[in-house]
């Protein structure tokens, strides 16, 4: 009798353990509704409010983590629709989104909290200007060096977006070649993802393009040599990916083109590019506010070069 109230004493205690586990399991915050809230861009405050009250509901530091890299990202959203004026309402925003970063690194590093907290300190430098805000440069590039060494991301569009404004913004800062704006400019317009339209990435490689404006024949001789800088770099994914726009040769197309990169100059290639976004835009049925405005400075800059 006695092995027998044992084995049902364990096979209750497993059971309590597997019911356990359950009301763990089911009890896991859903980040699927504020998710999709975020990426339609209607109600960043709502975003807000709702990650607040699920940050009092995280259950571990993981989860807390996820809640705070995601507050985070709204307050870039959040300090973006503030007036330009409001300066320091701006600073406070960002301010406060590098706050959650930090926050969600200590609980538990990820990639993500790297991401923002670049983000947030990026817009903060923008705001301020560029002259007062060297200071912020170092760091940032170190935080997305990273994400792309440490984390080995390197499928992040918005992290290959902010190297290459990082890059483009203060030229001759880091002591590298400023093509490396470039090359980091394509990757991040080459790892958009599929759900997204990123107007705003494709922009950035086309101004970068037809500011530098190589002809054919140069481009297809700087490509070969950034060939062979991208196959001798194999210790870092930062500095290989400097040379990415070599990485496939001068014969390469990319995705927005059927015509090779050596036939083409910069500012040609600009105009497909800016073009292309366009029917990446005209291709969705839905669209944010910053969609929309991306798509007319696109137009306005497709009028102004065509002539």
């Amino acid at each position: 009798m006695r092995d027998e109230r044992e084995i049902i004493m364990k096979k209750l205690a497993l059971l309590l353990v597997m019911l356990l586990v359950a009301a763990m399991t089911l009890c896991a915050l859903d980040f699927t509704s504020v998710d999709n809230l975020y990426d339609s861009g209607t109600d960043p405050q709502k975003v807000y409010d709702t990650l607040q009250t699920m940050l009092g509901s995280a259950k571990d530091n993981k989860e807390k983590s996820e809640v705070l890299w995601r507050l985070s990202r709204v307050c870039v959203e959040l300090g973006d629709k503030l007036d330009e004026k409001d300066k320091n309402g701006k600073f406070a925003i960002y301010e406060e989104g590098e706050k959650y970063a930090l926050q969600s690194i200590e609980a538990s590093p990820n990639y993500l909290a790297y991401l923002w907290k670049c983000a947030n300190v990026g817009r903060w430098g923008q705001t301020k200007g560029a002259l007062n805000s060297l200071s912020k440069v170092g760091p940032m590039k170190d935080d997305l060096r990273v994400i792309t060494d440490e984390f080995k991301v390197l499928d992040s569009s918005e992290a290959w977006y902010m190297l290459a404004v990082l890059y483009d913004s203060v030229p001759g800062f880091f002591g590298g070649d400023s093509d490396y704006a470039i090359s980091y400019a394509r990757i991040a317009c080459e790892t958009i993802p599929a759900k997204y339209i990123y107007g705003g990435t494709y922009k950035a490689l086309a101004e970068m393009l037809y500011n530098r404006g190589w002809s054919a024949d140069k481009r297809a001789k700087q490509i070969a040599k950034m060939q062979k800088n991208w196959d001798k770099e194999t210790k870092s994914n930062f500095d290989k990916y400097a040379y990415y726009e070599g990485s496939k040769g001068a014969d390469a197309m990319p995705k927005w083109t059927n015509t090779k990169l050596s036939a083409m100059s910069d500012k040609q290639e600009a105009l497909v590019i800016l073009k292309y976004a366009q029917n990446v835009y005209k291709s969705r049925s839905t669209h944010t506010a910053g969609d929309d405005k991306n798509y007319q400075e696109i137009q306005e800059l497709i009028d102004k070069w065509s002539k």
